[in-house]
């Protein structure tokens, strides 16, 4: 696998680690902007930026088997996802992602009738957001990496369950590849992908290799990502680019040109996707399956 050495890129990251570092609160997380109440995604996303020990999410306040933001609030079962994706990163609590990965099974979004207004097969249940709503391309996809990476310590019916996920971004992928949010096509007209949904839909499939909509969504991206130039949206693609194999120093440079708006914006998600692309030296391991 070639690698993207970008020389820009790696002198832009000691001021993103540093602006991320600066904008820690004293209970060990972070929220999505400096001097805000700390949030599971920013959290996650910038201890597995810093490779510090994911301990605050193993600490982070639980409802049930979940990390929830607000005592009360729903979880955000993609959130869950990603911090079992942090957790996997250190051995010592490899269960713990496992746990969070066999809860995940449980979890499916509603069914509903085919109606002419939305082309898909509305009987899939893949993953929602939260309780009580549709399947959703990022949750899904989120779930799906998590479980595989599970699958040898999980019950038998995880392999069920990525079959259904696997259906779910393959049915709902847009014309010529690449993901919108939730749907493809609405009251007969085509919807355009974006490119994080796109990125998180190509990790999901990475062992599909020859699946059509991963191959589509993968050509296409490199092509797309030029169009979104904000960080969460270059930084995806770099990671969803370098584990299939295909990095871009085009798109790994605009993302360090990038970094500075990243860091005038203060989005905590945007600085820490910003170093973990620019500075990953195992090669995307988190997300690759």
């Amino acid at each position: 696998m070639q690698g993207d050495p970008i020389p820009a890129a790696a002198r832009t990251t000691a001021d993103v680690r540093k602006a991320l570092l600066s904008s820690r609160n004293t209970d060990g997380g972070w929220g999505y902007y400096p001097r805000k109440a700390s949030r599971l995604e920013p959290t996650a996303w910038a201890l597995l930026a810093l490779n510090e020990s994911p301990a605050p999410l193993k600490n982070w306040r639980l409802q049930g088997p979940w990390r929830v933001d607000v005592t009360g609030a729903p979880a955000n079962y993609a959130f869950q996802a990603l911090s079992g994706l942090v957790l996997l990163q250190h051995a010592e609590y490899v269960r713990d992602a496992s746990a969070i990965a066999a809860s995940l099974l449980d979890i499916k979004g509603v069914s509903f009738d085919q109606t002419d207004a939305i082309r898909q097969d509305n009987s899939l249940q893949a993953w929602p957001w939260i309780d009580g709503t549709f399947s959703w391309v990022e949750p899904t996809a989120l779930a799906l990496l998590l479980i595989k990476k599970c699958r040898g310590s999980l019950p038998a019916g995880a392999a069920e369950r990525i079959a259904v996920g696997e259906r779910m971004l393959i049915d709902r992928v847009c014309t010529g590849g690449g993901w919108n949010y939730g749907g493809s096509n609405v009251f007969g007209q085509d919807l355009l992908p974006y490119v994080p949904t796109t990125a998180w839909g190509v990790l999901a499939l990475q062992d599909r290799p020859r699946e059509p909509a991963f191959v589509q969504s993968l050509a296409r991206l490199p092509q797309d990502a030029a169009t979104e130039p904000t960080a969460q949206a270059l930084a995806l693609a770099v990671l969803a680019l370098r584990v299939a194999g295909k990095p871009d120093p085009a798109i790994t440079m605009a993302l360090a040109s990038e970094a500075a708006r990243a860091m005038t914006l203060q989005h905590n998600v945007g600085l820490a996707l910003t170093l973990y692309a620019l500075e990953d030296r195992t090669r995307g391991r988190a997300f690759a399956i």
